[in-house]
């Protein structure tokens, strides 16, 4: 008994000492107490703006109902998700910190790879940290220490933020006008002309519903190269206001092989898709 006192009164002394030495160093202390890198939530961020050296600036905004838009250097719908994980970028656990030192260029922070803001707060991006997965970043003037995977500068692309749904959440197909064939809703049901004993209502609802639905692989900017295979025009209505409202929305066909490219004219972006999915969006099989 008395040799099991001595134990946990041995252990109980160490503890002591290892709590008065934590306390007695500043930097261990302040790691506990860090805060985030920002002051604001991701979810309070409606402008993200991201420069890199020797490509145009990229803006992105928020509306009030939470939908992601590009706005420079060209207008577009934007990608949800990307969109969210720049955001998150405000709320990144800060690691360590200090002082901005006059020495910059050793953290990568005398020329940053980008420029991050996020509501008008500047976020520099410098190198990854030798030995652990970590990134300096400079905002105002400290030098703070976030985890690497938070943000990776060169992947953040102008074509990385551009939505990958081929149609967009406001678009409510009515029709379908194929090169060969129609599909179109009749009260209530969708209808295929030319009609065929071989094609069932489930093979031409799951048809509507690969448009519906359709997410490419990725998007690209359309270059005006290469010949157009033909058109495939939606009537739709648009939901998003107090009435709905009908209109037309003409997509071309770019390519059916290796992969299936779909462009949105108007908006010259060309959606890509592996060509077995491709394939089933621009014919019905029963």
């Amino acid at each position: 008994m008395h040799r099991r006192w001595i134990i946990n009164a041995a252990l109980l002394a160490a503890a002591v000492v290892l709590g008065a030495t934590l306390w007695s160093n500043p930097r261990s202390r302040a790691a506990a107490t860090l805060p985030a890198l920002t002051p604001f939530k991701p979810a309070a961020v409606t402008r993200i703006a991201l420069q890199r050296p020797g490509h145009a600036t990229i803006r992105l905004v928020r509306d009030p109902h939470g939908h992601w838009q590009l706005s420079a250097p060209f207008p577009a719908r934007a990608d949800r998700f990307r969109a969210a994980a720049v955001a998150d970028v405000a709320n990144a656990t800060v690691q360590d910190h200090f002082p901005a030192p006059a020495d910059l260029a050793r953290y990568g922070l005398a020329a940053p790879q980008a420029v991050l803001r996020l509501n008008g707060v500047s976020i520099e991006l410098g190198a990854r940290q030798p030995f652990a997965p970590l990134r300096y970043v400079l905002v105002g003037h400290t030098v703070d220490l976030i985890p690497a995977e938070a943000i990776h500068p060169a992947r953040l692309t102008v074509d990385s933020f551009l939505s990958t749904r081929l149609l967009g959440r406001a678009i409510h197909p009515r029709a379908f006008l194929m090169p060969a064939f129609t599909v179109a809703r009749v009260k209530g049901i969708w209808r295929l002309t030319p009609a065929s004993s071989r094609i069932s209502n489930d093979h031409i609802n799951s048809f509507v519903d690969k448009w519906r639905y359709a997410r490419a692989l990725q998007v690209t900017r359309y270059r005006g190269k290469g010949t157009i295979l033909g058109r495939v025009t939606i009537r739709y209505e648009r939901r998003a206001a107090s009435h709905p409202r009908h209109g037309l929305l003409h997509i071309d066909i770019l390519a059916t092989t290796p992969e299936v490219v779909l462009l949105r004219p108007r908006e010259r972006l060309a959606y890509h898709f592996p060509q077995e999915i491709g394939e089933r969006m621009l014919h019905i099989a029963p």
